[in-house]
């Protein structure tokens, strides 16, 4: 932690220049990895990161999927004090008011198709089946005379609704013989071989079942319309059809499970310390999000991981790219302004600077779980594994996303109460996005095989020294000169008694002992 009495004596002193204030608060990024400790006091990362996470308002709960914690430290100061720190969790899957600021849903590429087709439209349609096609584990219903190459070729109603009644009956055996230690057992040797357990696994066959009648009632729809060379005229017919339309909204859906995961990312965690936050620490921890550096140490941390749904949906090992492209989130209360507004700096060479910018996408519907308690959720548990149908949420991956979400309102309806105004708690957020590169809908949607960036990936040029130097010039060099700023900032201090905002407070434990101070540090 930083004394607050010493950064405020020092910034009242100094020229309102960003060279001159860079020496006196000079930010770097330190990503949090398995086992790394600090070089300034020896602690472990995680420890100083989960530290600073106790001074929250809500407690931090981790999510499944991936999770990237960040430190945004002080080298101007001895031990490098803590300015801020963020995390980078695994993207929400359905979130409409982000995906249509995209252009990531049905509607919107319908829309698209009708004001511009193009024959290209209609190849991507064909093309994203087939791959879809192409990346499930199929040897098992060949085996089980549930299909047959030609029939995968030129599928029948028939076909899929033996496929939808495979799905429907492998998924009860899931329901009734499952055991979660099979599905969350670690595998650090996975072999071909474990892939295609998986994949025959009853959980993992229903919805291969399931995924593959979708994929082949499509593909029997763009069969009709379309020919082998698709032209204009021939996709204009299929999106003025209700099938073409039904086709299109599952093609778009199928191409959203290939990015969702590993293209786009939320920012879970991201806020200031004490005293950085009097002199807007968040916004700089916010806009170092859309650093390169952040954009290469996802893909170094994730660029050879191997994708655990995806490869026991394929029989065999799936990585896909790990290119961030796009990051959203949502502020801590439903009011603005907040945080990531104003957010846009203007970052590469002389002449071709480029911004990217927070957008308010919208509200978020104010449906969650946080007001639950953990006693409540396991009594729920409980109900749920006494019932006729039993537990259907164990949370292991595959089952379906928010297990949380899905066991409450599993009980809660069991209960016969009323679900949805139970699960509103009535304290919507502000949802904000920021794209990092200039073709994100078509990336997302495969239709663009490479991202274009809008910064240039080059850290040591347009990384973090940039980013900072917006931050000094745009929001410090104001912040200082007013006073009241500083004198909050000076109430952070570390001489005794110690009174600093980033200090977690313990529990008191033992009410006879008398405070050697008065409570107050």
């Amino acid at each position: 932690m930083r004394d607050g009495r010493e950064l405020a004596r020092l910034l009242r002193e100094a020229p309102r220049d960003a060279t001159a204030l860079n020496g006196i608060v000079d930010p770097y990024l330190q990503f949090v990895r398995k086992g790394e400790t600090c070089s300034e006091t020896g602690l472990p990362l995680i420890d100083i990161w989960r530290y600073f996470r106790h001074t929250w308002a809500i407690p931090y709960k981790s999510v499944p999927g991936r999770t990237m914690m960040i430190l945004v430290r002080d080298r101007a100061c001895e031990f490098h004090p803590v300015i801020g720190i963020a995390a980078l969790s695994s993207a929400a899957v359905g979130l409409t008011v982000r995906d249509e600021w995209i252009g990531w849903t049905a509607k919107k590429v319908i829309a698209e198709m009708r004001a511009r087709p193009t024959a290209a439209w209609a190849k991507w349609l064909q093309r994203t089946v087939a791959e879809g096609i192409e990346e499930l584990f199929r040897v098992d219903f060949i085996e089980d005379e549930l299909l047959t190459p030609a029939k995968e070729k030129r599928p029948s109603a028939e076909v899929v609704s033996r496929l939808e009644a495979d799905a429907r009956e492998l998924r009860e055996e899931h329901y009734r013989f499952m055991r979660s230690r099979d599905y969350k057992k670690v595998d650090r040797d996975r072999t071909e071989d474990h892939w295609e357990e998986q994949a025959r696994s009853p959980l993992f066959r229903s919805k291969r079942a399931k995924q593959l009648s979708g994929l082949l009632e499509v593909r029997m729809t763009l069969h009709r319309f379309l020919s082998p060379r698709p032209s204009r005229a021939e996709l204009i017919r299929l999106v003025e059809s209700a099938d073409g339309r039904r086709a299109v909204a599952r093609v778009v859906r199928s191409a959203k499970s290939k990015r969702v995961g590993t293209a786009i990312a939320d920012i879970s965690v991201c806020g200031a310390i004490p005293p950085y936050s009097e002199i807007l620490g968040g916004k700089l921890v916010a806009a170092l999000m859309a650093s390169p550096e952040v954009v290469a140490e996802y893909r170094r941390r994730y660029g050879k991981a191997v994708s655990v749904i995806a490869s026991s949906m394929a029989g065999r090992e799936i990585v896909r790219p790990a290119e961030l492209v796009f990051l959203g989130t949502t502020s801590l209360y439903g009011t603005r302004p907040c945080q990531y507004d104003r957010i846009s700096p203007a970052i590469g060479p002389p002449g071709d600077r480029r911004k990217v910018a927070y957008q308010y996408l919208g509200r978020t519907l104010g449906v969650g779980t946080f007001q639950f308690g953990e006693k409540t959720v396991a009594e729920l548990a409980v109900l749920l594994a006494q019932s006729r149908r039993g537990q259907q949420v164990n949370s292991i991956f595959g089952e379906g996303v928010n297990p949380r979400l899905r066991k409450i309102r599993d009980g809660l309806n069991e209960l016969g109460v009323p679900t949805a105004e139970l699960l509103n708690h009535g304290a919507p957020r502000l949802i904000y996005g920021v794209s990092l590169i200039e073709n994100l809908r078509d990336y997302l949607l495969g239709i663009a095989a490479r991202p274009k960036y809008l910064i240039p990936q080059k850290p040591n040029r347009y990384g973090v020294e940039e980013f900072v130097r917006w931050w000094l010039e745009r929001w410090i060099i104001q912040r200082i000169a007013r006073d009241d700023v500083l004198q909050r900032m000076q109430e952070h201090h570390l001489t005794r008694p110690i009174c600093h905002g980033a200090r977690v407070r313990l529990p008191r434990e033992d009410f006879d002992q008398t405070l050697l101070f008065d409570g107050s540090g």
